[in-house]
C-alpha cells in the first residue's frame, strides 16, 4: 500500500501530464480565437507549460531514485487503471475519469495562481 511521499510522488506523476495536456489543447485554442491582446494569456500559458515540464522532469528524477514505475493500462471498466511496481511491490490503481477531471483543474488552479508574468 501506497501511503506518504510516494503516494504523492505517483499522483502527480499521473496528473501533472493531463495538466500540461489540458494547456497545451488551451493554449492553440488562444492562438486561434484571436484576442485583441492575446499575449498576456499565451505568455501565462507557456510559462505554465514550462514550470509543469520542469517539475515534471524533476518528478521523474524522483521515482527512479525511489525505485517507482507507474504504467498506464488505459480504462477500465469506465475507470482509468494505473499499475505501480514501487520497490518490487505491485499495486493497481483505478481512478474515476469525472475526479481526475477536478483533479486536473485544482493542478491548474495551483499552477495558473503561482505563475508570474513581469
Amino acid at each position: 500500500m501506497l501511503r506518504g511521499n510516494d503516494l504523492d510522488l505517483v499522483l502527480s506523476f499521473i496528473y501533472l501530464p493531463l495538466t500540461r495536456k489540458v494547456l497545451e489543447n488551451n493554449l492553440g485554442k488562444v492562438k486561434n480565437v484571436g484576442f485583441k491582446f492575446e499575449e498576456p494569456y499565451l505568455s501565462l500559458i507557456e510559462k505554465t507549460i514550462n514550470k509543469i515540464s520542469m517539475d515534471i522532469r524533476d518528478l521523474k528524477k524522483e521515482m527512479r531514485k525511489t525505485g517507482i514505475t507507474v504504467y498506464d493500462q488505459g480504462k477500465v471498466n469506465e475507470k482509468c487503471s494505473y499499475l505501480v511496481v514501487c520497490r518490487g511491490y505491485r499495486e493497481e490503481f483505478n481512478l474515476f475519469p469525472h475526479l481526475m477531471k477536478v483533479e486536473v483543474q485544482n493542478y491548474l488552479n495551483q499552477y495558473l495562481l503561482k505563475t508570474q508574468v513581469p
